[in-house]
Order: structure tokens, then C-alpha cells, then sequence
């Protein structure tokens, strides 16, 4: 089988050379000092200058940190000596090795990076199947997917169907065109329809599904939120789109919505969006609540968090997962926390490609 989206370059000059001298699970910081980025270099109790530039080695047996799209310059092999490829970033979201992500290499290694990890879509989708047997319903159950991206939330979901509940995504939608084409791609019966949230209408949801979504499930864009970022939040246009799709799940009147967000939207000093957010789906009718979820908790290899809120108009037949993996030994007896290297150990080699270094 070839493996989509596994290439990388050859590194010369000094990025070769930190790579080299990194150690296993090492930083920037346990570099030797003519080796650390000018931003680094400390005079007195500040840096020269500039943003930290990120370096970090992955280890076989421990979990990554947290994927961006920014994979060229921060994650590096665990044991070879140039930043991982976009298919291993993949792998430790947990999407399938053969899911092909489309696009420049810049436009899948965002996709990468703005996903949500499978593995803990699929904890939460797994609750929600629970869902719905304690209340009774069965059988097919239609989603209608926002903000889709390279589809992670609804992959959980097509994990988590079961002999009960077989969960289908019946309509999925982005604003990016690399996004359409991965879904397509690989998913065409999710009936993916490119637009603008602020533009798209209930009615032409519905003409697709035929009929009403019992699950709405989506995340608006994270950037204004996010503590690696500005937390612009309100005061970016991005940060306002969540009030699109709640005016969609008005419409379409779904039995649960699931909705995730970066962490940081419960640190947003602008604004409290959390008490914004609930009473935007009471306003509508709904219950909800929302819980911090650590994405290693459920087998993904990577110490991702995120804020999923749970919206239903009978919430208390909704229960968080529980964790199914643990750090350290413990006595639940839970397996401990998968490695990153681990997760990518059986590709083959990447193809070499012929491009610029960066330094």
C-alpha cells in the first residue's frame, strides 16, 4: 500500500546540527548555547527577542505534546534526525493510515493540526450512543457535521457505531477548500457542501439529510481562543462564528449537539465566553454542559486538550467518559498512556524530497 502525505527533506547546517545534539524528549533549552535559536539567548531576565522557536524530540513510549500545524518546526523524530512527516503527525491523531489528507503540504499539515483526535471523539461518540439507549433509539442516526475540517470528530463517531446505534454523517460542511477535498476523497457519502456558516441555510441542510439530524456536531474555528495565540476571542470575527451554528441547531432541532473548542476558551480574559455559550443553547431550549477532556486519558498518543459542550434537551441521559488510560501505574489497572513513536513505528521510510532547508 503507499502511504499518502509521508515525505521529508534532507536538513543540512544548523538544523541538522540541533537535531543532532537534541536528545531524546529534549527541547531547544538542552541545547548547547550556539545551538539555541536567537530567541533563546537571555540577557539578564529577557530573551533577545521573538517568539520561542519549539523544538521538540518525540520519545518511543510517551505521549506528544500537543499537534499544530506547525510540524516542520517542533516535532523531530524520535530517532532520526528530521521533523516527523504529515502522515506521522496523522498517526498521532489517530486518523487511519489510509486516510489521505489533500492540498499543499502547508494545507495538510493544517488539516493535521486543527483536527480533533479520533480516539477521543470517539470516547465522547461512545457516550452518546449510550445516549440514546437509555432513551431508547435505535437504529440509523443521521449527523450533521460544521466546521468539519479533515473530519476527526466524525470519524470518532463512525468508530463508535455499534450493533444499536449505527451513527452516519449524513452532511458535512467547511469553508476551505483543501478540507472539501479530503472528505471527498475519502468520505464522499458525507454529502460535504463548501460554504460559509454565516451563509448556509437549515433548508438546504435538510434537503441533503431528508430528514431532521438527530446529532449537530461541529467546532468553530479555535484560533481566537487558543493560549498560543492572542485570545482576540469576540474581537475576532472567527471567534463569533459559534453563535452561527447555534442558530443552526435552532433550526434543525438536533436530540444532542456536540461542540468542541481549545481549552483556552474557559481562560479568555475579554470575555466569559463559557456563560456566553450556555446561554446561547438555553436561549434555544437546550441543557448543556461542558467538560475538559485530555485526549492521552483515551489512548491518543498525544497530550492534547479540549473542551467538548454537551447540548440536549434531556442532558441528564448524557455521561463524560471515564478514562480508559493512565500516566502512570495505577490501581484501576488502566494501560498506561501510548507512546508517540510507537504510534508511527511500523511506516516505512518517508520519500525524500528535494527542497529548500529551513532554519
Amino acid at each position: 500500500m503507499t502511504i499518502k502525505n509521508h515525505s521529508t527533506r534532507e536538513y543540512t547546517g544548523i538544523v541538522l546540527e540541533r537535531m543532532k545534539h537534541l536528545p531524546i524528549g529534549g527541547k531547544m533549552s538542552d541545547l548547547p548555547v550556539h545551538l539555541q535559536h536567537e530567541s533563546f539567548v537571555r540577557v539578564g531576565d529577557k530573551n533577545t527577542g521573538g517568539p520561542n522557536m519549539r523544538l521538540l524530540r518525540l520519545e518511543m513510549d510517551k505521549p506528544a505534546l500537543t499537534v499544530t500545524q506547525y510540524i516542520f518546526n517542533k516535532f523531530v523524530h524520535p530517532t532520526e534526525d528530521r521533523y516527523i512527516t504529515t502522515r506521522e503527525a496523522a498517526c498521532l491523531q489517530d486518523f487511519p493510515v489510509e486516510y489521505e489528507f489533500c492540498g499543499t503540504l502547508g494545507q495538510t499539515q493544517m488539516q493535521v493540526g486543527n483536527a480533533v483526535p479520533v480516539r477521543l471523539a470517539k470516547a465522547v461518540a461512545q457516550e452518546v450512543a449510550k445516549y440514546f439507549e437509555r432513551r431508547n433509539i435505535g437504529g440509523e442516526i443521521n449527523i450533521a457535521s460544521f466546521f468539519t475540517g479533515a473530519g476527526g470528530l466524525d470519524l470518532g463517531f463512525e468508530q463508535a457505531s455499534n450493533e444499536i446505534a449505527q451513527f452516519k454523517t449524513s452532511f458535512s460542511t467547511d469553508i476551505e477548500e483543501c478540507t472539501e477535498a479530503t472528505v471527498k476523497a475519502n468520505r464522499p457519502h458525507w454529502n460535504f457542501k463548501r460554504a460559509d456558516i454565516r451563509e448556509l441555510r437549515a433548508s438546504e441542510i435538510l434537503q441533503v439529510i431528508g430528514k431532521r439530524p438527530l446529532i449537530v456536531i461541529g467546532g468553530p474555528p479555535c484560533q481566537p481562543f487558543s493560549v498560543a495565540g492572542k485570545q482576540k476571542a469576540t474581537d475576532d470575527p472567527l471567534g463569533m462564528l459559534y453563535r452561527d451554528f447555534v442558530h443552526n441547531v435552532s433550526e434543525l432541532k438536533p436530540e444532542i449537539v456536540i461542540m468542541e473548542n481549545v481549552y483556552g476558551l474557559a481562560q479568555v480574559k475579554t470575555a466569559n465566553m463559557i456563560d456566553r455559550i450556555y446561554k446561547s443553547f438555553t436561549s434555544i431550549g437546550y441543557e448543556i454542559t461542558h467538560r475538559e477532556l485530555m485526549s492521552a486519558d483515551y489512548g491518543t498518543p498525544q497530550k492534547r486538550r479540549r473542551l467538548f459542550f454537551v447540548a440536549a434537551k434531556e442532558l441528564h441521559y448524557f455521561q463524560f467518559p471515564q478514562p480508559t488510560h493512565c500516566e502512570t501505574v495505577n490501581l484501576l489497572g488502566l494501560p498506561i498512556y501510548e507512546g508517540a513513536g510507537n504510534s508511527f513505528i511500523d511506516l516505512p521510510k518517508p520519500t525524500l524530497v528535494e527542497t529548500r532547508s529551513r532554519r
